[in-house]
Protein backbone atom coordinates (compact mmCIF):
# COMPACT_ATOMS: atom_id res chain seq x y z
CA UNK A 1 0.00 0.00 0.00
CA UNK A 2 1.54 3.38 -0.98
CA UNK A 3 2.31 5.57 2.02
CA UNK A 4 0.31 8.63 2.94
CA UNK A 5 1.76 11.18 5.33
CA UNK A 6 0.07 14.13 6.96
CA UNK A 7 1.56 16.96 8.95
CA UNK A 8 -0.47 18.96 11.41
CA UNK A 9 0.96 22.41 12.05
CA UNK A 10 -0.60 24.84 14.51
CA UNK A 11 -1.26 28.31 13.10
CA UNK A 12 0.70 31.07 14.88
CA UNK A 13 0.88 28.70 17.85
CA UNK A 14 1.94 30.97 20.71
CA UNK A 15 -0.55 33.66 19.64
CA UNK A 16 -3.28 31.04 19.27
CA UNK A 17 -2.61 29.81 22.81
CA UNK A 18 -3.03 33.34 24.16
CA UNK A 19 -6.28 33.73 22.22
CA UNK A 20 -7.71 30.53 23.70
CA UNK A 21 -7.66 32.18 27.13
CA UNK A 22 -8.57 35.66 25.85
CA UNK A 23 -11.09 35.41 22.98
CA UNK A 24 -11.23 39.21 22.72
CA UNK A 25 -7.87 39.01 20.94
CA UNK A 26 -9.47 37.45 17.87
CA UNK A 27 -8.82 39.42 14.66
CA UNK A 28 -6.57 41.87 16.52
CA UNK A 29 -2.82 42.26 15.89
CA UNK A 30 -0.98 40.23 18.53
CA UNK A 31 2.69 39.44 19.09
CA UNK A 32 4.38 37.22 21.64
CA UNK A 33 7.80 38.29 22.85
CA UNK A 34 10.76 36.19 23.93
CA UNK A 35 11.86 35.84 27.52
CA UNK A 36 11.71 39.18 29.32
CA UNK A 37 10.22 40.80 26.25
CA UNK A 38 13.34 40.81 24.09
CA UNK A 39 12.26 39.89 20.55
CA UNK A 40 9.15 38.88 18.63
CA UNK A 41 8.79 35.08 18.55
CA UNK A 42 5.20 34.80 17.30
CA UNK A 43 2.84 37.00 15.29
CA UNK A 44 -0.82 36.90 14.42
CA UNK A 45 -1.75 37.26 10.75
CA UNK A 46 -2.87 40.81 11.51
CA UNK A 47 0.58 41.62 12.95
CA UNK A 48 2.29 40.06 9.94
CA UNK A 49 0.19 42.28 7.68
CA UNK A 50 1.63 45.32 9.49
CA UNK A 51 5.10 44.24 8.41
CA UNK A 52 6.35 42.91 11.74
CA UNK A 53 9.15 40.42 11.13
CA UNK A 54 9.98 37.36 13.18
CA UNK A 55 12.82 37.99 15.61
CA UNK A 56 12.69 41.78 15.48
CA UNK A 57 13.67 43.38 18.83
CA UNK A 58 10.63 44.74 20.64
CA UNK A 59 12.12 48.21 21.15
CA UNK A 60 12.45 48.66 17.38
CA UNK A 61 8.69 48.34 16.86
CA UNK A 62 7.55 50.27 19.94
CA UNK A 63 6.03 53.05 17.81
CA UNK A 64 4.26 50.50 15.62
CA UNK A 65 2.86 48.78 18.70
CA UNK A 66 1.53 52.07 20.04
CA UNK A 67 0.11 53.31 16.72
CA UNK A 68 -1.77 50.12 15.85
CA UNK A 69 -2.60 49.09 19.42
CA UNK A 70 -0.82 45.78 18.97
CA UNK A 71 -1.40 43.45 21.89
CA UNK A 72 1.89 42.13 23.28
CA UNK A 73 2.49 39.17 25.57
CA UNK A 74 5.51 37.76 27.31
CA UNK A 75 6.12 34.15 26.34
CA UNK A 76 4.60 31.54 28.63
CA UNK A 77 6.35 28.31 27.74
CA UNK A 78 4.66 26.32 30.50
CA UNK A 79 1.29 27.14 28.94
CA UNK A 80 2.49 26.45 25.40
CA UNK A 81 3.99 23.12 26.43
CA UNK A 82 0.75 22.06 28.08
CA UNK A 83 -1.31 23.04 25.04
CA UNK A 84 1.14 21.22 22.79
CA UNK A 85 0.73 18.03 24.81
CA UNK A 86 -3.05 18.24 24.49
CA UNK A 87 -2.79 18.67 20.73
CA UNK A 88 -0.36 15.77 20.32
CA UNK A 89 -2.60 13.52 22.41
CA UNK A 90 -5.53 14.48 20.20
CA UNK A 91 -3.56 13.73 17.03
CA UNK A 92 -2.53 10.34 18.42
CA UNK A 93 -6.21 9.45 18.61
CA UNK A 94 -6.39 9.47 14.80
CA UNK A 95 -3.40 7.19 14.20
CA UNK A 96 -0.90 5.44 16.47
CA UNK A 97 1.92 6.30 14.05
CA UNK A 98 2.91 9.83 14.98
CA UNK A 99 6.19 11.75 15.02
CA UNK A 100 6.25 14.87 17.17
CA UNK A 101 8.41 17.13 15.04
CA UNK A 102 8.30 20.29 17.16
CA UNK A 103 6.18 21.95 19.83
CA UNK A 104 3.53 22.81 17.23
CA UNK A 105 4.06 20.23 14.46
CA UNK A 106 3.62 16.48 14.10
CA UNK A 107 3.79 14.02 11.22
CA UNK A 108 1.12 11.33 10.96
CA UNK A 109 1.22 8.12 8.96
CA UNK A 110 -2.23 7.77 7.38
CA UNK A 111 -1.36 4.78 5.19
CA UNK A 112 -3.78 2.59 7.12
CA UNK A 113 -6.54 5.21 6.91
CA UNK A 114 -7.09 5.07 3.16
CA UNK A 115 -10.50 3.53 3.61
CA UNK A 116 -11.45 7.10 4.44
CA UNK A 117 -11.39 10.05 2.10
CA UNK A 118 -8.12 11.59 3.28
CA UNK A 119 -9.26 15.15 2.64
CA UNK A 120 -12.35 14.57 4.78
CA UNK A 121 -10.20 12.84 7.38
CA UNK A 122 -7.90 15.86 7.45
CA UNK A 123 -10.86 18.16 8.04
CA UNK A 124 -12.03 15.87 10.84
CA UNK A 125 -8.61 16.06 12.50
CA UNK A 126 -8.58 19.83 12.13
CA UNK A 127 -12.09 20.38 13.49
CA UNK A 128 -11.51 18.02 16.42
CA UNK A 129 -8.35 19.82 17.52
CA UNK A 130 -10.13 23.15 17.23
CA UNK A 131 -13.09 21.87 19.26
CA UNK A 132 -11.04 20.18 21.97
CA UNK A 133 -8.21 22.69 22.36
CA UNK A 134 -9.28 25.89 20.61
CA UNK A 135 -6.11 25.89 18.49
CA UNK A 136 -6.41 26.27 14.68
CA UNK A 137 -4.22 23.90 12.68
CA UNK A 138 -3.42 23.35 9.03
CA UNK A 139 -3.15 19.85 7.59
CA UNK A 140 -1.02 18.86 4.60
CA UNK A 141 -1.31 15.35 3.15
CA UNK A 142 0.85 13.66 0.51
CA UNK A 143 2.81 10.53 -0.39
CA UNK A 144 6.01 11.80 1.28
CA UNK A 145 6.91 13.96 4.25
CA UNK A 146 8.48 16.59 1.98
CA UNK A 147 5.37 16.87 -0.17
CA UNK A 148 3.20 16.95 2.95
CA UNK A 149 5.19 19.95 4.22
CA UNK A 150 4.57 21.73 0.92
CA UNK A 151 0.86 20.89 1.09
CA UNK A 152 0.71 22.23 4.63
CA UNK A 153 2.33 25.53 3.71
CA UNK A 154 -0.21 26.08 0.95
CA UNK A 155 -3.09 25.00 3.19
CA UNK A 156 -2.18 27.77 5.63
CA UNK A 157 -2.58 30.47 2.98
CA UNK A 158 -5.27 29.10 0.65
CA UNK A 159 -8.81 30.22 1.38
CA UNK A 160 -10.13 27.51 -0.93
CA UNK A 161 -8.30 24.73 0.95
CA UNK A 162 -9.97 25.70 4.26
CA UNK A 163 -6.93 24.55 6.19
CA UNK A 164 -6.51 21.13 4.56
CA UNK A 165 -4.71 20.23 1.33
CA UNK A 166 -4.39 16.66 0.09
CA UNK A 167 -1.80 16.22 -2.67
CA UNK A 168 -1.90 12.42 -2.86
CA UNK A 169 -2.37 11.46 -6.53
CA UNK A 170 -3.56 15.02 -7.14
CA UNK A 171 -3.61 16.75 -10.51
CA UNK A 172 -2.83 19.93 -8.51
CA UNK A 173 0.54 18.59 -7.38
CA UNK A 174 2.54 20.14 -10.24
CA UNK A 175 0.95 23.51 -9.62
CA UNK A 176 1.64 23.22 -5.88
CA UNK A 177 5.32 22.58 -6.58
CA UNK A 178 5.45 25.41 -9.11
CA UNK A 179 4.21 28.02 -6.63
CA UNK A 180 6.59 26.82 -3.88
CA UNK A 181 9.85 28.74 -3.80
CA UNK A 182 12.84 26.42 -3.70
CA UNK A 183 14.00 27.93 -0.40
CA UNK A 184 10.69 26.87 1.16
CA UNK A 185 11.29 23.19 0.39
CA UNK A 186 11.93 21.17 3.53
CA UNK A 187 15.69 20.60 3.83
CA UNK A 188 16.78 23.47 1.56
CA UNK A 189 18.67 26.13 3.48
CA UNK A 190 19.78 29.56 2.34
CA UNK A 191 23.11 28.41 0.90
CA UNK A 192 21.53 25.62 -1.17
CA UNK A 193 18.78 28.00 -2.23
CA UNK A 194 21.28 30.53 -3.55
CA UNK A 195 23.19 27.78 -5.32
CA UNK A 196 20.08 26.29 -6.98
CA UNK A 197 18.77 29.66 -8.12
CA UNK A 198 22.14 30.39 -9.65
CA UNK A 199 21.52 27.41 -11.95
CA UNK A 200 17.94 28.39 -12.79
CA UNK A 201 16.14 26.24 -10.21
CA UNK A 202 13.73 28.66 -8.56
CA UNK A 203 10.82 26.50 -7.44
CA UNK A 204 10.07 23.01 -6.19
CA UNK A 205 8.83 21.81 -9.60
CA UNK A 206 12.11 22.75 -11.26
CA UNK A 207 13.98 21.02 -8.43
CA UNK A 208 11.90 17.86 -8.81
CA UNK A 209 12.72 17.71 -12.52
CA UNK A 210 16.42 18.51 -12.08
CA UNK A 211 19.14 16.13 -13.25
CA UNK A 212 19.91 13.50 -10.62
CA UNK A 213 23.66 13.47 -11.26
CA UNK A 214 23.89 17.26 -11.01
CA UNK A 215 22.05 17.32 -7.69
CA UNK A 216 24.04 14.37 -6.34
CA UNK A 217 27.33 16.06 -7.24
CA UNK A 218 26.36 19.28 -5.48
CA UNK A 219 24.16 18.05 -2.62
CA UNK A 220 25.16 14.42 -2.13
CA UNK A 221 22.83 11.56 -1.24
CA UNK A 222 20.64 13.95 0.76
CA UNK A 223 19.87 15.86 -2.42
CA UNK A 224 19.01 12.66 -4.30
CA UNK A 225 16.63 11.62 -1.54
CA UNK A 226 15.03 15.04 -1.69
CA UNK A 227 14.40 14.60 -5.42
CA UNK A 228 12.80 11.22 -4.75
CA UNK A 229 10.59 12.72 -2.05
CA UNK A 230 9.42 15.43 -4.45
CA UNK A 231 8.66 12.71 -7.01
CA UNK A 232 6.42 10.87 -4.56
CA UNK A 233 8.90 8.19 -3.49
CA UNK A 234 9.10 8.10 0.29
CA UNK A 235 12.65 8.12 1.66
CA UNK A 236 11.92 9.25 5.21
CA UNK A 237 9.80 7.19 7.57
CA UNK A 238 8.40 8.52 10.81
CA UNK A 239 10.91 8.86 13.64
CA UNK A 240 9.27 7.43 16.71
CA UNK A 241 12.41 7.66 18.86
CA UNK A 242 14.36 10.84 18.06
CA UNK A 243 18.08 10.92 18.73
CA UNK A 244 19.15 12.29 22.12
CA UNK A 245 20.08 15.95 22.17
CA UNK A 246 23.78 16.75 22.14
CA UNK A 247 23.21 19.97 24.01
CA UNK A 248 20.60 21.92 25.92
CA UNK A 249 20.60 25.72 25.94
CA UNK A 250 18.51 28.02 28.10
CA UNK A 251 19.01 31.62 26.88
CA UNK A 252 17.44 34.58 28.62
CA UNK A 253 17.39 38.33 28.06
CA UNK A 254 17.01 40.49 31.15
CA UNK A 255 14.27 43.08 30.97
CA UNK A 256 16.23 45.47 33.16
CA UNK A 257 19.93 45.95 33.77
CA UNK A 258 21.40 43.57 36.33
CA UNK A 259 23.78 45.39 38.67
CA UNK A 260 23.69 43.18 41.77
CA UNK A 261 25.82 40.05 41.96
CA UNK A 262 23.18 38.38 44.12
CA UNK A 263 20.51 39.02 41.48
CA UNK A 264 22.79 37.58 38.84
CA UNK A 265 23.51 34.47 40.89
CA UNK A 266 19.80 33.96 41.51
CA UNK A 267 19.00 34.26 37.80
CA UNK A 268 21.73 31.86 36.70
CA UNK A 269 20.69 29.33 39.38
CA UNK A 270 17.12 29.51 38.07
CA UNK A 271 18.21 28.93 34.49
CA UNK A 272 20.41 26.01 35.49
CA UNK A 273 17.44 24.49 37.31
CA UNK A 274 15.31 24.78 34.17
CA UNK A 275 18.04 23.12 32.12
CA UNK A 276 18.46 20.33 34.65
CA UNK A 277 14.75 19.59 34.41
CA UNK A 278 15.04 19.32 30.63
CA UNK A 279 18.10 17.12 31.07
CA UNK A 280 16.20 14.68 33.28
CA UNK A 281 13.38 14.47 30.78
CA UNK A 282 15.97 13.49 28.15
CA UNK A 283 17.33 10.84 30.54
CA UNK A 284 20.79 12.29 29.93
CA UNK A 285 23.75 13.49 31.96
CA UNK A 286 25.81 16.67 31.63
CA UNK A 287 29.41 16.39 30.52
CA UNK A 288 30.11 20.13 30.41
CA UNK A 289 28.36 23.15 31.92
CA UNK A 290 28.97 26.56 30.37
CA UNK A 291 27.67 29.89 31.63
CA UNK A 292 28.15 33.01 29.55
CA UNK A 293 27.06 36.63 29.85
CA UNK A 294 26.89 39.35 27.25
CA UNK A 295 26.12 43.06 27.59
CA UNK A 296 23.90 44.44 24.86
CA UNK A 297 25.32 47.49 23.13
CA UNK A 298 22.02 48.50 21.53
CA UNK A 299 19.66 48.84 24.47
CA UNK A 300 21.91 48.44 27.52
CA UNK A 301 20.15 45.27 28.59
CA UNK A 302 22.15 42.30 29.67
CA UNK A 303 21.95 38.85 28.21
CA UNK A 304 22.68 35.66 30.08
CA UNK A 305 22.53 32.08 28.98
CA UNK A 306 23.98 28.70 29.70
CA UNK A 307 24.23 25.43 27.87
CA UNK A 308 24.66 21.83 28.89
CA UNK A 309 26.58 19.40 26.73
CA UNK A 310 24.85 16.13 27.40
CA UNK A 311 25.35 12.41 27.08
CA UNK A 312 22.84 9.59 27.28
CA UNK A 313 22.60 8.12 30.80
Amino acid sequence: MPPAFAIGDCNNFYVSCERVFNPKLAQKPVVVLSNNDGCVVARSNEAKALGIKMGVPAFKISNLIKTHKIQTFSSNYALYGDMSQRIMNTLAGFTPDIEIYSIDEAFLDLSQCKRYNLTDYGHKIRSTIKQWTGIPVSIGIAETKTLAKIANKIAKKSVKAEGVLNLTASHYQNRALEITDVEDVWGIGRSYSRFLKKYGIHNALQLRDADDNFIKKKMGITGVRLLQELRGVSCYALEHSPSPKKGITVPRTFKNSIESLDDLKEAVATYVSIGAEKLRKERSVAGVLMVFLKASCCNQRHFTAYSLCTGRS
